[in-house]
């Protein structure tokens, strides 16, 4: 895990200073002046930046939407398996979406909602025993999340950026929610090794609720990913991530991987899978949109 920690606050400490580069344009191809647009005075198109979303990963992209602009990214579909002891069970999430508008050129404003969620739980433990104990079945409409992005360091013309997201989760989903107010802070930076190739990472700091315990606990989760663009149309990510609470007071770790198909400017498409390293993290299987207007 130290090894974990040293390349992730190497990623960070590189998109500091790399706004200050004055190399080749690798985010996009046009300066200009853009603090003058807002939500009322929209970004023109020809100005606007990359689409670069929040997925599909854990890790959180630093770069705002344009002013004046909407983006959507969604869970189009995704699979939560897990297994801890006798206790399994897996979750079907629905249209699990993050809504976004730029609000200035570096700022923007989003909410995210769990719009559906089938979560089937089993103890085999409890076999013969209390059946509601032995199997619990929740659905319904999840949490939703209301999110602050701005971008601390870098720009459309940079090789690098540095953000910050603030989020406060409000316990509006029922069975199927957390059951408890949920907010969190989180720092997150990138940097274009080449044209092709860029390394990022971010650490997140969030106090969860536990609802058979009546109270909040503190994460820790730092990421480290990589990102390659085979092609104008063919991207993928690998992505580390770490886990550390206040309750198992132990690291636990993940992978995530998967293409992204650009479908045009403005669309874009990804699947893939979060692969569990240690144990107490779900294996999940995921197909993705986002898209911007």
């Amino acid at each position: 895990m130290r090894s974990f920690y040293s390349a992730l606050l190497l990623a960070l400490a590189l998109a500091g200073p790399a706004a200050a580069q004055s190399g080749k344009l690798l985010n996009d191809t046009i300066k200009v002046d853009k603090t003058k647009y807002n939500l009322f005075r929209p970004t023109p198109r020809q100005y606007m930046r990359p689409l670069v979303p929040d997925r599909p990963g854990i890790t959180e992209s630093p770069y705002s939407v344009d002013a004046g602009h909407f983006q959507y990214e969604t869970d189009v579909l995704r699979l939560l398996t897990r297994r801890e002891g006798p206790a399994h069970g897996h979750d079907w999430y629905v249209n699990h979406f993050l809504a976004k508008i730029g609000l200035t050129d570096r700022t923007d404003f989003q909410v995210a909602l769990d719009t559906y969620t089938y979560s089937h739980n089993f103890d085999d433990s409890q076999v013969g025993q209390d059946p509601f104990n032995q199997n619990q079945l929740h659905r319904g409409v999840g949490d939703i999340t209301l999110r602050l992005k701005h971008t601390l360091v870098g720009d459309d013309d940079s090789r690098g950026a540095l953000g910050l997201v603030g989020y406060v989760q409000l316990p509006t989903g029922g069975a199927v929610g957390d059951g408890g107010y949920e907010p969190g802070l989180t720092l997150t930076g990138v940097f274009q090794v080449t044209k092709t190739w860029s390394v990022g990472g971010q650490v997140a700091s969030n106090f969860f609720y536990d609802p058979e315990a009546s109270q909040h606990f503190y994460q820790l989760t730092p990421t480290f990913t990589t990102d390659y663009q085979f092609s104008k149309f063919v991207q993928a990510f690998v992505e580390l991530v770490g886990y550390w609470d206040t309750r198992q007071a132990t690291w636990r770790s993940s992978v995530n991987l998967g293409p992204q198909i650009d479908i045009s400017d403005n669309v874009q498409l990804d699947f893939g899978t979060h692969l569990p390293l240690t144990h107490s993290v779900d294996r999940e299987y995921f197909l993705g949109i986002s898209f911007r207007r």
